[in-house]
């Protein structure tokens, strides 16, 4: 009997030993000073990188939602989160994670406990700490050596790291699913808000998520979702987070998750600041630049919520707002999840850059008549929307219809090379292959962005006066607009501007931009690409004394949109932001020295299809009142009057007429 009693001991005391043994063996394995299996040490540069922030600014100074880490991702700090957003990760992942310091030894041994019973890894007992560690510094792997590693480093950081820090990085390093990485960038995604306003159920899903973002994906399997988040509201509830009546609330609001990742104006930026710079994503973040840009928050949100209101539509929508003055962009919003700046075909909103303006600057003026007939020019015979041709009309009509026949006339009476000059002015970049007249009416090999052919129709808004737009404003306090706006050049006179503005403001009017007729001081165009198999771009480019706003409607790759859907669909988002106060349109375009109204014969006109000025004896209801360059002024018919009229006259006629028809200011008319 004691002979077993002693072996008893014996076994137990050596089992003692061996139990003292392993466990003095595991704590020095996972000792932060010793590295016995010849893991990674620990590399703050891993976490640091994603604190490497650049912070944009809006166009009053003002933080654009948060700011940016690597990957165009939104970056969030642990002291602007709601306190509940915290607690909600903390609950479901580590609820002693401020009491331990890496490894959280309880539930270690609970988790060792359960797997037992169970005869599988169920369950997990993994730490922030540790989760940080495993996803900065070590593989996926799932073996003994890969735990340990992941425990020493764990150990390790949270010596050297505050327990806030660990956090924030943390946060910041999270996968969602559907390639969101971050919970700034989740909320921006899912709920098109700063993490800082989430609310206690959409932060209680967003810990949710994390678990298994396939099994827990709000677009896939929202009721695993929702049974998930009342699991991470318990939890909170159970340890004091929340009250009763705040899980209460929480369980019963209904979340509704967005899908569009709303990043073409952050993108846009980043790689126009890297270009700027001259430096790599990496290095642009690594010296964490402040970026002050010309987006308006204003502006942008109304944009999206007419993107949102696009209901059926099966295609891609991108909206570009400039600021005239500077060129800043003011809002770049796409339903793509993907940065988009194609090149495509212009479509009839080239016209006024390779036809109108060449027109004007040679000479011809807004009542400048063409006779708009089927016409074949060699082997290229165009035709104009719906085949219908209008004969003799004014310059400024043929624009506002859009006559294709009209376009190409312009071109090849002034010459296509001469043409393609002054739209290079225009910022209008031609492949050396665009020699022919189809690319009058955009058939281009290349195309243009709608960067390039907003800022086209800016510099008409600015006179003539070209300068390239961009969405950075100031780096590190340095402007970059001012920059840009010294090294204008004059596209073209600002008599000439002035004009095709007028001719586009009557495309507002009465064209086919009519639907923006109610919108105020405002000049447009617009254009459709596309056959009787359907389209593949649509477009509506207008302007404002302030603002560029250029909409495209454009089919997916080998796609097409409904012929229904023209570029005069596109007006209703410009109109819809007019009306509601958006883009201001209560100023008019300023005209300049260089133009002034003057009186034409209208009679003559309509006979022969020719522009003169009026005699001062035409009678008034053969007149016709129109802006003209003072360089190209028209000749009166009958030259052998005297002309007595001032500028004052000429300006104002109205203030001179005296009875009827008749001037009597001009009693001496010779032979």
């Amino acid at each position: 009997m004691k002979k077993a009693a002693k072996i008893s001991i014996a076994i137990i005391t050596v089992l003692v030993v061996c139990i003292a043994v392993s466990v003095g063996f595991f704590f020095i394995l996972i000792s932060p000073n010793v590295n016995i299996l010849g893991a990674p040490d620990l590399d703050i540069g891993k976490l640091t990188s994603y604190s490497r922030t650049v912070t944009m600014l809006d166009c009053d100074g003002d933080p654009i939602a948060d700011v940016l880490y690597e990957k165009n991702k939104v970056y969030v700090s642990v002291d602007d989160l709601q306190p509940y957003t915290k607690n909600a990760f903390i609950a479901v992942e580590d609820k002693r994670f401020y009491e331990h310091g890496g490894i959280d030894y309880k539930r270690m041994a609970s988790a060792l406990l359960s797997n037992i019973k169970s005869r599988g890894f169920r369950e997990g007992a993994s730490t922030i700490t540790q989760q940080l560690i495993k996803n900065t510094h070590l593989s996926n792997e799932k073996t003994l050596k890969r735990k340990i590693n992941e425990m020493r480093l764990a150990r390790k950081l949270e010596r050297i790291y505050e327990k806030d820090d660990i956090l924030e990085s943390y946060l910041n390093i999270l996968y969602f699913g559907s390639g969101i990485r971050g919970l700034g960038t989740a909320s921006r995604v899912m709920f098109g808000k700063s993490a800082s306003e989430l609310t206690l159920a959409q932060s209680a899903a967003l810990a949710s998520i994390i678990n298994n973002p396939t099994k827990y994906s709000p677009y896939n399997n929202a009721e695993n979702l929702d049974k998930r988040k009342t699991l991470v509201l318990n939890l909170m509830r159970a340890q004091g987070f929340i009250t009763d009546s705040e899980y209460a609330d929480a369980c019963s609001e209904r979340l509704i998750f967005e899908k569009n990742k709303q990043n073409q104006f952050t993108a846009g930026l980043l790689k126009a600041a890297c270009k700027q710079l001259g430096c790599t994503e990496k290095e642009l973040f690594s010296e964490s630049h402040t970026i002050k840009t010309g987006y308006s928050k204003s502006i942008t949100d109304a944009v999206r919520a007419e993107i949102k209101n696009m209901h059926g539509f099966d295609g891609i929508i991108r909206v570009l707002i400039l600021n005239n003055e500077k060129g800043d962009i003011a809002c770049d919003e796409t339903n793509s999840d993907k940065y988009i700046n194609f090149r495509r075909s212009p479509a009839s909103a080239i016209k006024p850059f390779l036809a109108y303006a060449p027109a004007l600057e040679n000479g011809m003026n807004p009542l400048s008549q063409i006779n708009d007939v089927k016409t074949s020019f060699g082997d290229y015979a165009p035709k104009n929307y719906r085949d219908i041709y209008r004969g003799y009309q004014s310059l400024s009509d043929c624009l506002s219809y859009s006559s294709n026949i009209a376009a190409v006339k312009l071109a090849d009476d002034i010459g296509l090379e001469k043409c393609k000059n002054i739209a290079a002015r225009f910022g209008i970049h031609f492949a050396a292959t665009d020699n022919t007249l189809p690319i009058v009416l955009g058939g281009m090999e290349q195309g243009v962005t709608l960067s390039e052919l907003a800022n086209a129709y800016r510099t008409l808004a600015n006179g003539g006066k070209y300068s390239e737009c961009g969405y950075v404003e100031e780096i590190d306090g340095s402007s970059v607009s001012n920059k840009r706006i010294k090294n204008n050049v004059q596209a073209v006179g600002d008599d000439t501007a002035f004009l095709l503005t007028e001719m586009l403001k009557n495309c507002a009017e009465a064209g086919t931009a009519k639907k923006l007729k109610t919108c105020g001081y405002i000049a447009a165009k617009t254009g459709t690409n596309g056959d009787d198999g359907g389209n593949r771009d649509c477009y509506c480019i207008a302007y404002t004394a302030k603002h560029t706003i250029a909409v495209w409607f454009g089919a997916h790759e080998g796609c097409t949109i409904d012929n229904s859907i023209t570029g005069a669909a596109c007006c209703n988002i410009i109109k819809n932001l007019c009306s509601k106060g958006v883009i201001p349109t209560d100023t008019d375009f300023e005209m300049p020295q260089s133009v002034a109204y003057y009186e034409a014969d209208a009679k003559t006109l309509a006979d022969t299809h020719e522009v003169y000025l009026a005699d001062p004896m035409l009678p008034k209801k053969y007149r016709i009142r129109s802006p003209f360059a003072k360089r190209f002024l028209p000749i009166r018919k009958n030259i052998d009057i005297i002309d007595y009229m001032d500028e004052a006259y000429w300006n104002d006629p109205w203030d001179f007429y005296l009875h009827g028809d008749r001037f009597d200011i001009f009693d001496s008319v010779v032979d």
